[in-house]
């Protein structure tokens, strides 16, 4: 099993990074589709640039889940994955722009990258080191997902007014 969890997860990790980086995109090119817009970045703020990792994740995420056999604790490792990514993403961002007073946008994408490998290595160190996992436990995750996927929705179009959701080049929130 480790060695085709482990086989998964690499193709896992060049699914993500290739739709991800596509999508950063796909809002443009098709023309400001709002249905696009749920799923794909409208600016470039710091949380609509998370939809990179996130939607083609949870992509992954359930096209892997009918791949392996292992069901037990499968959700709750991808969800600790993805936040885990998240949250190495939005860290290393406002550190390293705080430090230099500057943003880059090769370091964002090597930071992209970076946090979509994170997702990856922890759900794959939990999936192979745990037992068993609750039903509940993936139950909370499923959830945790769709809320995840259902706050992307609502500050594509009302976001708060705080600096991660404020377009750095246009000065503007959400669509």
């Amino acid at each position: 099993m480790n060695k085709k969890l482990f086989k998964y997860e690499i193709i896992g990790f060049i699914f993500v990074s290739v739709i991800g980086t596509l999508s950063h995109f796909l809002y443009e090119w098709l023309g400001s589709n709002k249905i696009v817009a749920l799923f794909c970045p409208v600016n470039e703020s710091v949380w609509e640039h998370l939809k990179l990792l996130f939607f083609p994740y949870l992509i992954w995420t359930i096209i892997e889940y009918f791949l392996l056999n292992k069901k037990e604790n499968y959700f709750s490792s991808k969800i600790k994955g993805v936040l885990c990514g998240i949250l190495f993403i939005v860290t290393f961002f406002y550190t390293y722009s705080g430090i230099t007073g500057k943003t880059s946008t090769f370091i964002d994408i090597l930071a992209f990258f970076a946090g979509t490998a994170i997702s990856f290595i922890i759900s794959y160190i939990i999936m192979r080191n745990s037992k068993r996992g609750s039903k509940i436990g993936e139950i909370i995750s499923i959830l945790l997902f769709l809320c995840i996927s259902i706050l992307f929705f609502v500050f594509t179009f009302m976001p708060p007014l705080i600096p991660l959701f404020e377009d750095p080049q246009k000065f503007t929130y959400g669509i």
